[in-house]
């Protein structure tokens, strides 16, 4: 039968995932805080000798898991300096996992394709405004070994804190950021709102049309008729109004002429001297 050999030793080696179980701590417990930006975590010396042993090569990539409820992604190795039996995560890691301090977790080696393509969708319209939002983010992912689909990663910049979304990754669920050269895409932001838009009413717009009786000076062409189909009456016309007698428009043409008189010479002497009427 013989013995194997030793490549296949290590093939067999290969095969088995490293997998351990660890106690789970927010990086401020131990005054970490440089590992809160970006996915890195840090595990126990002896986390170090066992993966020695499978013969596991860098990068090191491990799947953890929130073994209460099912939920789990993806992260990197920093370090071996964690404490034997804790692994020490950022903090918004821990909340992404729904982990309480001290909570059980599953650490387990995986090897992830070299990403192609992700899409991120940030959640706050104020980190597309920013001067330049790929800059930022190209220098944030140096800190994040790995992305997967459905991740919600943090991202600061100039005292703030930005939460992207990953909502796609090719060509895989999850890729390997590592050594890669990864085209990003952003999708709207989710607190982005369209300006409405006013629509414009249509104009109507009347035009008399040309008939025979406008052109003959008859506008209404016709008799108006009341609401109970009697014709209608034509308002009394208004009476012309006194003018004031102005002298000026009644003057004789040519003046007073002198004419002959019919009457007797002695006829106005017949009032001389006056007579009072009793």
């Amino acid at each position: 039968f013989g013995f194997p050999s030793p490549e296949n030793v290590r093939a067999r080696r290969r095969a088995q995932p490293f997998f351990e179980m660890y106690k789970a701590f927010p990086a401020g417990f131990f005054g970490r805080d440089d590992i809160e930006k970006g996915n890195m975590i840090l595990l126990p010396p002896s986390a170090a000798r066992h993966l020695t042993e499978l013969h596991i090569e860098g990068p090191m990539l491990f799947r953890i898991t929130n073994n209460a409820i099912g939920l789990s992604t993806h992260c990197g190795m920093l370090e071996f300096t964690a404490e034997e039996g804790t692994v020490v995560l950022p903090f918004w890691l821990l909340q992404h996992l729904a982990l309480r301090e001290g909570d059980d977790v599953s650490i387990e080696s995986a090897t992830l394709p070299k990403g192609t393509y992700v899409k991120l969708q940030p959640h706050k319209t104020a980190f597309i405004d920013l001067p330049n939002p790929k800059a930022v983010l190209e220098n944030a992912l140096r800190k994040y070994a790995c992305l997967t689909k459905g991740d919600s990663i943090v991202i600061e910049f100039a005292g703030n804190t930005y939460e992207i979304d990953i909502i796609e990754t090719r060509p895989h669920e999850a890729i390997m950021t590592i050594q890669t050269d990864l085209e990003v895409d952003f999708a709207a932001p989710k607190d982005y709102k369209e300006e409405p838009t006013l629509q414009k009413e249509p104009s109507w717009e009347f035009r008399e049309e040309s008939t025979p009786e406008k052109q003959q000076g008859n506008v209404w062409g016709g008799q108006g008729r009341r609401l109970d189909g009697r014709p209608a009456q034509e308002p009394p016309k208004p009476e012309p109004k006194e003018r004031e007698y102005d002298p000026r428009k009644h003057r004789l043409v040519h003046g007073v002429r002198k004419t002959q008189s019919n009457q007797p010479q002695d006829y106005w002497e017949r009032f001389s001297g006056g007579k009072t009427l009793k």
